[in-house]
């Protein structure tokens, strides 16, 4: 696998697992619903009406917050969004767990109520199992962290409450942390929260937890089959068309059946005199022989970022600038023509040393508009680039014989390219010049280019 793959293999990735984090909150957002939902009922059996207030206002302050991530999941602020709503959501959690209200001469009692069940505990532990739904690591560190704060806070706010309590000052005390333990020893003894509260409240929220980290483990299976079987898809569009084209395909970015004129360098390559090479050859040496010059061909026209159109018999079309034009077309398209040559000589040094007959390619390039779009029947369609420069690019190609040239190009091309600065000097002087060219099929002819064979 080339670099090139997995660069783009990563680039998949994050772009999945981005839509995977903002269609998380849309499910973190429903699940967290459904919970609070459940939290709700339970308070208004087992809580005061004091309580009852506090919990419910907590509960719908939550929901808000949550609808908000989940309304501005695409925002570029959305990040500082949700730390700013954890730091919210936690300080509600801590405040309407631990205080009844301002004042009332019942908070301390209830303070050490809600110690001793670890209620502080129990619900950021149920927080933090949902952030696990956000499908972002970030998310769920972040509100580990956020939470240990306040894990911490509600102990000092328990000692402090403790201590009005008990009419103690601990900043006047000797020994303030001594003083501290022996306040909190006491709201934790085991005789200190009645059995059928701690048992029920337990269940509770390890129902909700277990319902929470069980939704996040189904979403990242399903995750996985949908990345599994978008990656099946894209290998066998891969295929049948270059990768540049495979990703634009398989994001379904654009209509690809409505035609799109723009201007693209078309490359044609062949095999100089197949039919004689191959005669008397059997079937599956043909077949064998096609496919080892079609994948040499196409690693060309990938490595210098073309679009393999089609294979055409013994020969391939190719385009550069499509389907998204890029700097310096038309020198990556001649940089392709002579990699062709080079890697046909090589594969001629293995051919020979095989006792296999020399193979000699020539190529035609030729730039202009281009219509691109898909091109056949309902049942059949084919993604490909139509029109005048197509034909002159094909002839420009058919030229080589008579100019007994590897590569044959026009001068607008050849221009081009020189003005471009991934062309150095050296290419350019490879080529030829040989003069207006009668094309056939074509009026006016044709200023050419050529690179003599051997050259």
């Amino acid at each position: 696998m080339t670099t090139l793959t997995l660069a783009g293999a990563a680039a998949r990735l994050r772009v999945r697992l981005r839509e995977e984090e903002q269609n998380g909150s849309l499910f973190a957002f429903r699940a967290r619903l459904v919970a609070l939902g459940a939290i709700s009922l339970w308070l208004l059996m087992a809580a005061g009406p004091m309580r009852v207030t506090v919990s419910l206002s907590a509960c719908a302050a939550l929901a808000l917050t949550a609808w908000l991530v989940y309304r501005t999941r695409a925002a570029r602020w959305a990040t500082v969004l949700q730390a700013a709503v954890i730091v919210l959501e936690v300080s509600v959690i801590v405040v309407a767990t631990m205080e009844v209200s301002p004042g009332s001469p019942t908070s301390g009692l209830w303070v050490e109520q809600v110690f001793g069940r670890r209620s502080i505990f129990l619900y950021l532990s149920v927080y933090l199992a949902a952030s696990a739904l956000s499908y972002s690591a970030r998310t769920v560190l972040l509100t580990g962290i956020v939470c240990l704060a306040a894990l911490v806070l509600s102990v000092v706010w328990t000692v402090v409450a403790l201590a009005r309590a008990a009419n103690l000052d601990l900043l006047a005390a000797d020994h303030p942390v001594a003083l501290a333990v022996a306040l909190l020893a006491r709201v934790i003894g085991p005789g200190f929260v009645t059995p059928q509260a701690f048992v029920v409240q337990q269940l509770v929220f390890m129902t909700i937890s277990t319902a929470f980290i069980a939704a996040a483990v189904w979403r990242a299976r399903a995750h996985l089959g949908r990345t599994l079987l978008a990656e099946g898809e894209r290998n066998n569009l891969a295929r049948f068309f270059s990768p540049n084209l495979v990703d634009r395909l398989a994001g379904a970015e654009r209509d690809f059946e409505a035609g799109r004129e723009e201007k693209a360098t078309v490359l044609f390559v062949d095999v100089v005199g197949f039919t004689r090479l191959m005669e008397g050859q059997p079937p599956r040496q043909t077949i064998d022989f096609l496919r080892a010059f079609h994948e040499h061909m196409a690693a060309c026209i990938f490595r210098h970022g073309g679009t393999l159109d089609k294979f055409i018999g013994d020969g391939a079309m190719a385009t550069f600038g499509t389907p998204d034009s890029q700097a310096h077309d038309e020198a990556r398209a001649l940089h392709c023509a002579l990699d062709m040559v080079r890697t046909v000589a090589d594969w001629n040094c293995v051919r020979h040393m095989r006792g296999l007959p020399q193979v000699r390619i020539s190529v035609g390039v030729h730039v202009g508009p281009v219509l691109m779009g898909a091109i056949g029947s309902r049942n059949r369609l084919e993604y490909s680039a139509v029109g005048d420069t197509v034909n002159v690019a094909s002839r420009l190609e058919h030229l080589s014989r008579a100019h007994d040239a590897t590569i044959v190009t026009s001068a607008e091309t050849l221009a081009a390219a020189r003005e471009s600065a991934g062309f150095e000097a050296a290419d350019a002087a490879r080529f030829r010049a040989v003069g207006p060219v009668q094309v056939p099929g074509r009026a006016q002819p044709i200023e050419v280019f050529i690179v003599p064979a051997g050259a």
